[in-house]
């Protein structure tokens, strides 16, 4: 049950830079608690792409952290390359931890962005998607020309392609005020700006003409302007508080036999996005009016029965047919997922009987493997067989998919070891939505597992802006 530490990516849409002169190159350190645990890099410079005069734009990423014991490292590199009016024509993305490679190419017309996820070693998925009337686009989240920039007490609206979410995502950048701060010894005139998205919300400080000299994000990570020499060196690289603990959302109580847990009544702090405030048949959540960003989660868990399972084929319907299609990372329609998914199906058609037989057989089969923290795809989740919770319950849902069960890939809380950390599972339609979580022994998915997230796999980031912030109060539990 290993967390999701490639949230670290969010440091991919920390900053906007204002008036650069070109070619540009910038150092920033990365720290978590004090602890330096990498580095950033960003170039801009000049260059022609398919004839068109414009620039390219190069961030690297490198990351080390220790995760419940296990170091873990982040390599992510992004180049952009763009007009003359810093318009964005292509993208190319990589992320790469623990031996594994996810890489996105996006090109971009006027009215759409064409992208290409490559997962791991399997084949890679294409789509396109629409770029409806709005905001202006920007290349690169690292940076916005100075036309771009609002004045202080203003903040203007632009988009950028996500690499993470595969979705086209606003940012607002609302700039605060100047301020003199003063960073490893140095004082600097800064402009103090936020940068707005939907993963959440950086303040950044910028030397007035200059370059970026600090910023602070979510999950207690910071970033401070350095030499290379300074950014690329060793430091205090794996001497920081476990990155999962340090993140985990703590609790008021002990909790004994977790697992076992049938209902749970909690007060859930720190979560303001009412998204993340989900009803189903399972669990009941709503806002306390009176306790801002806090919500009473009510949770009850049982075993389903078998007997009021549908039976295999179930008809897609409106709310379903979502939850059948392939993605990117839930590629359901990859030739090694239906082939394994047909073996473990075997002759059974009771739906929910085939999705215990996927857990079970998940469960037996994988192995944790927490230095990994990249998204792939299920295929090569199945043929590495390796991974983290988030691996699993992508594999899980590919695999359901495939045998035409409607299955989503649900993110938020469990509770073990003293916390509540954060996880991943699936939901499968097999006549009502039924919980399945592939790293535990047994069907029953317990009252511990607190859902703020829903859907694809691409959901789980958007529990971005809250992770390291949260805190749980158990009213009731047993």
């Amino acid at each position: 049950m290993k967390r999701w530490v490639y949230i670290l990516m969010l440091m991919l849409i920390a900053a906007r830079a204002g008036a650069y002169s070109i070619p540009h190159e910038a150092w920033m350190g990365t720290f978590v608690s004090g602890k330096k645990v990498g580095w950033m890099s960003l170039n801009v410079e000049k260059a022609e792409f398919d004839g068109r005069q414009g620039y390219k734009i190069t961030s690297v990423v490198n990351n080390r952290l220790k995760v419940l014991g296990t170091d873990m490292t982040q390599l992510v590199n992004t180049e952009v390359y763009t007009d003359d009016k810093f318009s964005p024509i292509k993208e190319i993305f990589s992320m790469s931890s623990g031996g594994k490679t996810t890489a996105v190419t996006a090109k971009f017309t006027a009215n759409s962005i064409e992208y290409e996820v490559s997962a791991g070693e399997t084949e890679s998925t294409k789509k396109t998607i629409a770029i409806p009337d709005g905001p202006e686009m920007i290349a690169d989240p690292l940076f916005t020309t100075s036309d771009k920039f609002p004045d202080i007490g203003k903040e203007c609206s632009l988009r950028y392609f996500n690499p993470l979410t595969l979705n086209l995502e606003p940012l607002t950048i609302k700039v605060n005020k100047r301020e003199r701060i003063t960073v490893d010894g140095k004082s600097y005139e800064t402009i103090a700006f936020d940068n707005i998205t939907p993963m959440g919300t950086m303040n950044v400080w910028q030397e007035v003409g200059g370059d970026i000299v600090q910023l602070k994000g979510m999950m207690g990570i910071t970033m401070r302007r350095m030499t290379k020499e300074e950014a690329t060196a060793n430091g205090d690289d794996g001497a920081a508080e476990d990155f999962a603990v340090l993140t985990s959302a703590k609790c008021d109580r002990q909790i004994d036999n977790p697992r076992g847990v049938k209902s749970m009544t909690a007060v859930l702090h720190g979560v303001s996005d009412s998204k993340m405030l989900i009803n189903d048949l399972r669990q009941k959540a709503v806002a306390i009016k009176d306790q801002p960003d806090s919500a009473k989660f009510t949770i009850q868990s049982s075993l389903f029965d078998e007997a009021q399972s549908q039976k295999l084929p179930i008809a897609a319907t409106a709310s379903t047919k979502q939850y059948l299609s392939p993605t990117a990372y839930v590629d359901s329609d990859a030739e090694l997922i239906v082939s394994q998914a047909k073996e473990i199906a075997g002759t059974e058609k009771n739906a929910y009987l085939v999705c215990s037989n996927i857990r079970s057989w998940i469960y037996g089969n994988l192995t944790v493997k927490s230095d990994i923290g990249i998204t792939r795809s299920g295929s090569d989740v199945l043929k590495s067989r390796v991974g983290v919770c988030r691996d699993y319950a992508i594999l899980f849902a590919a695999l359901a998919r495939s045998l035409q069960i409607p299955s989503k890939v649900v993110s938020g809380l469990l509770y073990t070891d003293g916390a509540f950390y954060y996880h991943a599972w699936v939901e499968c339609y097999v006549g009502k939505w039924v919980p399945f979580d592939a790293t535990l022994a047994a069907d029953l998915v317990d009252a511990t597992h607190l859902k703020l997230a829903e859907g694809d796999a691409t959901t789980m980031f958007s529990l971005a802006k809250v992770i390291g912030s949260l805190k749980v109060d158990v009213i009731d539990c047993r």
